[in-house]
């Protein structure tokens, strides 16, 4: 039978600092990392972020991972989703989708136009883009349906209450439609008109001071 080792007074004081060391380590390490954590969430609550932020947070950290379960797979495609509805306004997302999936490419391929023809960038610019293609498109889809209730393929005309009833809302429609289009369009194209260049308007205000200065000397 083994006899267990004494530890000398000396010993078993210093084991137990150093057990006790660890111990307050281990309790440092978690108090710092709770103080991070509520450091982290303080400023998700107090600086201004996109929301996409925490997603796209959470979404790196999945796709770093080597293998995932099916819950974490799960909550990987229900990130990516979050992150593409959070920009849905910079990448045309809303404007593609205004309509069945059918049409989903013109949509995408009418508003990349017109950003780009305008040069969008601001918020605003694209919100505008948006409206124009949404009120363009709603407005082309009633103009379609009032010529086919109008006009039948064989080039004959049926017209009954009913019929009339519908074809005056439509018209309604087409007209509030077309409005906003418009206005929508004035809007955009007054954003993008180029800005006064306060220069040349200085340099001309102070030419006519100077011809008004030389003609008040001439005339002394």
């Amino acid at each position: 039978m083994t006899k267990k080792k004494e530890e000398k007074p000396d010993e078993a004081a210093e084991n137990t600092k150093a057990v006790a060391k660890i111990d307050n380590n281990k309790e440092l390490a978690k108090k710092e990392n709770k103080e991070a954590k509520m450091e982290r969430v303080l400023k998700a609550f107090s600086k201004s972020r996109d929301f996409s932020d925490y997603y796209i947070e959470e979404y790196v950290d999945l796709s770093e991972k080597k293998e995932l379960t099916a819950k974490e797979k799960a909550r990987k495609e229900e990130l990516y989703l979050e992150i593409a509805k959070a920009n849905g306004l910079k990448s045309g997302l809303w404007a593609a989708n205004l309509s069945y999936g059918k049409y989903h490419e013109f949509l995408g391929t009418t508003r990349s136009m017109l950003v780009k023809e305008y040069d969008c960038k601001t918020p605003i610019e694209l919100m505008l883009v948006d409206r124009i293609v949404a009120n363009y498109w709603r407005s082309m889809k009633l103009d379609m349906t009032l010529n086919r209730l109008i006009e039948k393929e064989d080039g004959g005309y049926t017209f009954n209450d009913s019929k009339m009833n519908v074809i005056r809302e439509l018209s309604k429609g087409l007209e509030s439609t077309s409005r906003q289009l418009n206005t929508s369009i004035m809007l955009l194209k007054e954003l993008k008109q180029p800005s006064l260049n306060i220069k040349v308007k200085n340099a001309i205000i102070g030419q006519n001071q100077q011809f008004n200065m030389d003609r008040e000397n001439n005339q002394q």
